[in-house]
This record gives structure tokens, C-alpha cells and sequence, in this order.
């Protein structure tokens, strides 16, 4: 009688994979969120979208004022649905338990994604354990950002993709557009590979898209004037320099090294042409694997960030997260194949050994030396938000009248607890800031012609800006001493906010609000 196979035992232990790798990945998240109760600064400007939905205000981050000032409608309606039951002030909390399991739930989508396509169960494994240990994903993931929304429907309409499932990719490519606007790159590439295979399946696909977003454009071109955000519009005149940015040297070494950082690259650690021959070691082994379907992924980050280039988009770290997604696929699938190569050094009977060691030693590196530093940084940056930011907005909401109006540049935190009309210096929620801003490249000059117009009760500014006249975004915050003499007659200082254990001028440390006089 022969000898019973063992493929069975085999595939049992990597269908558990993954779920393994999802229970260490969700008890050091776990650990992470518990230890630093960490918050991204622009995922309150979503809550207070959901808040104000749930308390029947509407879909506005100003009462009265019908403006889109988020890129995610489709987080800002979820988290207000999910949120309804507990009340429009606990939005935070619930964000804080529901966008990490969406982070998490990415890298399990992913790990299917790429098995369905050949990729070896030890590839799909190791990209699933980057994503979850990757210090950038985990701060969108815990942060409150609808980035781990958008991964999880990146994963989803990869193996929908691979799964020939048109109508399926179609909606949740239809899903990852709503989920945040840039996600239209993502989506197209996704459709464009369905139709190398496939035309007719992709004219499906994109038409089950179109008619997912249909009905938001629809609706925010009624209720709002444009579904283009006005967040987008604002970043646009925010961003320094025109056009011919784009010709010069310095302005591209910026870029290319904040594109490098997008991939994972952490210089610190490791030289960066290692870094690179990694990636393409993958980026090759993927295409050879199933070139049909996994294109995307080695072609995404090149795509995505020639488009940040042209609109010379902000160099915010989640900006680039879809980039690092797909790149830590690649790096996943290529440290295997660089393992593949050396095991042949290996003795048969230790090739078990070794590997489990490299795990186990892996493990401890990243539990004993990362994952503090990592709870180090992020309780740091908590800390500072809790005794400035966040302490403005509660003062806000308990010593000012209902109907007053504030002005401030950082309307995450201090827009989401002080309950008060904002008047949006960067220009997000305030599409009046956006007109200053077109008409002039002197931010002090914005400054004044918001200060003209609005005339607003309160301001925030960061404490340097009024001690040094400088202002936040460059250039003087006061273009002459009548303006700034101007400025201390009808505004009086009320109070300055610190974190404890910051230098004079650490940005996020330091906070001044100032009162309009009586008859100012």
C-alpha cells in the first residue's frame, strides 16, 4: 500500500496562513492603538461630516454651508451610518474600531488576490506581513483615514480581476473612486487590463463602475454645484509654484525622493539600490507569473506618481500609500525569490531550520525594536494633539457663543471638538479662501483679505506666526507694521496652548487664539 500523500497537511497549513498572519497582525495593531490612541489630523474633517449628517444638519462641515471639503464620500456616509446608533459625538470612537479592521481585512484580500494568480502561498504571506508592519500603514490604518478602506478595495478588485468577475471589479473599482478620488487611477488600470483580456468584459466592468458613482454626481452636482471636492481645488492653490515647477531640478529631486519614500524605502535601514533591485526582482517574478492580470501592480506606482507630479499634488505620507501597497507586493515576492536562490546553499534537511529562524529572529527584531519605536513616535505626536489641538476645540466649544465664527488652518482636531463655524485659512471647507488665494502668491496678503472679509470672532494661529510675523505657508503674515499694528488693535491674545517638552519652534507645539475686540 502507498504511502498517504502529504499535500492535503500542506494546504491546510497555507490556507491557515493567512489567518495566522492576521491574528499577530491584529494584536500588535491591537497594542499599537491601545498604547497611543493615534489620530491623523485630516480624518476629523471626515467625522465632522458624519457628526453633522447623524444630527441631521446635512452632508456640510459648516451648518448652512453646502461644501465638500472631503475626498471620501463613501467613508464619511459609512462612518455616519455605523455611527447612528451611538450618536453623532461618537464618531471618533467608532472610526477607531472599524478603520483598522478594514486595514487589516486588506492584507487578507491581498493574500487571496495574488494565490488566485500562481503567486506562491510564501510570497502572498510575506507582502500581507509588510503591509501590516509597514509604520506608514499602520498610521493610516489606526489613524482614522479612509486609506485602509481604499486598499481593501484595491485587493478586492485585484482578485475580482483575476477571478474574470467583471461586474464585481466594476463595482468595487466603481467603490474605490468614492472611497477617494485619486482611486480613479487605480480603477482605470484595472479596467484596461480587463480589456487586454477582454474588451467586451470591460466595457461591463466600467459601465457597473459608472453606474456606482453615477448617483453621488449626480447628487453632489445638486447639492454641493460640482462633485470635484473642494478640498481638491484648495490643495491645488496650496501647493507652491505654478506650471513651470515641474522644469526645474530642485523641484524634482523633492519629488523623486518623497516618490522613493512612497514605496517603503526607509534609508536608515538599507542602501537604496538594494531597496530598488528588490523591488524589481519582484516586479519581474510577477510578470512572468501571470502577466494578464498582475501588470497593474508593477505598473501602478510609476503611473500614479507621474500623475502626482503633473498636478504637483502636496507631499503628504497617505498620499503615497497606494504606491507603498503595491510595492510591498513586490517586495514580498521578491525576498522570496532571493530566498529561493540562496536555499540552494542550504543543505535539504536545514533549508525547515533555517527558515523558521528567519521568521522567529524577524519576529522578535520587529516586536522588540520597531513595534516600541513605532508606539514611541506615535504617543509623542498623540500628546501634542491632545494638549494643543484638541484643547483649543473643547475651549472653543465651552467658552465662545454657539454662533461664533473661528479662523484657523488646522481644522481637523480644533474643527471637530469645537462645534463652531470655521472659517478655513487653507481654503478646504472655504472656497472664498481659494478665490484670495488665486488672486495673490503673498500669503500675508490671504491672510488679510480673509481677516477684510469674514472679520471672524476667533483665530487660531500657530504661535510664531503673529511673535516672528512669519507666516505658516512662507512669506510674512503681516506685509507692513500698519497691517500688523492693525491686527493687535482689533484682535486681542486670549490664550496660548503647549505641549509639554517642545522647543519654541516645534510647529504642532505652540498655539495662539486671539479675540475680535468689541468693535473691532
Amino acid at each position: 500500500m502507498s504511502k498517504p500523500s502529504p499535500e492535503p497537511r500542506n494546504q491546510d497549513r497555507s490556507t491557515a496562513l493567512p489567518w495566522v498572519i492576521l491574528a499577530f497582525g491584529t494584536l500588535v495593531w491591537g497594542i499599537i492603538v491601545y498604547r497611543t490612541h493615534f489620530q491623523l489630523e485630516d480624518a476629523l474633517i471626515t467625522y465632522r461630516y458624519s457628526a453633522n449628517i447623524i444630527a441631521g444638519r446635512g452632508f456640510v462641515f459648516n451648518p448652512g454651508e453646502r461644501v465638500l471639503g472631503t475626498t471620501t464620500p463613501l467613508v464619511t456616509l459609512f462612518l455616519a451610518l455605523v455611527s447612528l446608533p451611538f450618536g453623532s459625538h461618537a464618531v471618533r470612537e467608532v472610526a477607531t474600531v472599524v478603520m483598522p479592521v478594514f486595514g487589516l481585512m486588506a492584507g487578507v484580500a491581498t493574500y487571496f488576490a495574488l494565490t488566485k494568480r500562481g503567486v506562491s502561498n510564501a510570497a502572498a504571506g510575506l507582502a500581507m506581513c509588510f503591509l501590516y508592519a509597514h509604520i506608514a500603514f499602520i498610521r493610516t490604518g489606526i489613524g482614522g483615514m479612509e486609506t485602509p478602506v481604499l486598499l481593501l478595495l484595491m485587493g478586492l478588485s485585484l482578485w475580482a480581476l483575476g477571478s474574470d468577475r467583471p461586474i464585481m471589479m466594476g463595482v468595487l473599482c466603481g467603490l474605490v473612486v468614492l472611497c477617494r478620488i485619486d482611486g480613479g487611477i487605480w480603477a482605470a488600470m484595472m479596467v484596461l487590463a480587463l480589456g487586454l483580456k477582454s474588451w467586451r468584459k470591460a466595457a461591463i466592468s466600467a459601465l457597473a463602475a459608472f453606474l456606482v458613482v453615477l448617483p453621488w454626481i449626480i447628487f453632489a452636482t445638486i447639492y454641493f454645484g460640482s462633485f470635484l471636492p473642494n478640498s481638491m481645488l484648495a490643495k491645488a492653490v496650496v501647493r507652491p509654484g505654478r506650471e513651470s515647477i515641474l522644469l526645474s531640478g530642485e523641484h524634482m529631486i523633492r519629488y523623486a525622493y518623497w516618490f522613493v519614500c512612497g514605496t517603503g524605502f526607509q534609508g536608515s535601514m538599507y542602501p537604496l539600490p538594494l531597496w530598488l533591485a528588490v523591488l524589481s526582482l519582484g516586479a519581474w517574478r510577477l510578470l512572468r507569473q501571470s502577466p494578464k492580470n498582475l501588470w497593474p501592480v508593477v505598473a501602478f506606482p510609476f503611473v500614479y506618481a507621474f500623475i502626482m507630479y503633473a498636478g504637483r499634488c502636496p507631499k503628504f505620507e497617505w498620499y503615497l500609500l497606494p504606491i507603498t501597497y503595491t510595492c510591498m507586493i513586490l517586495l514580498g515576492v521578491g525576498m522570496v525569490e532571493i530566498y529561493r536562490g540562496v536555499q540552494r546553499l542550504i543543505p535539504a534537511r536545514a533549508r525547515s531550520t533555517v527558515a523558521a529562524s528567519i521568521i522567529i529572529v524577524a519576529v522578535l527584531c520587529y516586536c522588540g525594536a520597531a513595534v516600541p519605536e513605532m508606539i514611541r513616535q506615535m504617543s509623542s505626536l498623540t500628546t501634542k494633539e491632545d494638549f494643543v489641538r484638541t484643547q483649543v476645540g473643547k475651549w472653543l466649544r465651552d467658552n465662545t457663543p454657539e454662533h461664533a465664527s473661528v479662523a484657523m488652518e488646522a481644522i481637523g482636531y480644533q474643527g471637530y471638538y469645537s462645534e463652531r463655524r470655521i472659517i478655513d485659512l487653507a481654503g478646504l471647507v472655504t472656497p472664498k479662501v481659494v478665490e484670495f488665494k488665486r488672486s495673490t502668491p503673498l500669503n500675508g496678503q490671504v491672510f488679510d483679505d480673509v481677516l477684510r472679509f469674514f472679520k471672524p470672532d476667533y483665530i487660531v494661529l500657530r504661535s510664531f506666526e503673529v511673535d516672528t510675523n512669519d507666516h505658516f505657508n512662507g512669506g510674512l503674515l503681516f506685509l507692513t507694521p500698519g497691517k500688523q499694528m492693525q491686527f493687535r488693535e482689533t484682535y486681542r491674545e486670549v490664550r496660548r496652548f503647549d505641549a509639554p517638552g517642545c522647543g519654541p519652534k516645534a510647529l504642532l507645539c505652540h498655539l495662539t487664539l486671539y479675540q475680535r475686540r468689541l468693535g473691532g
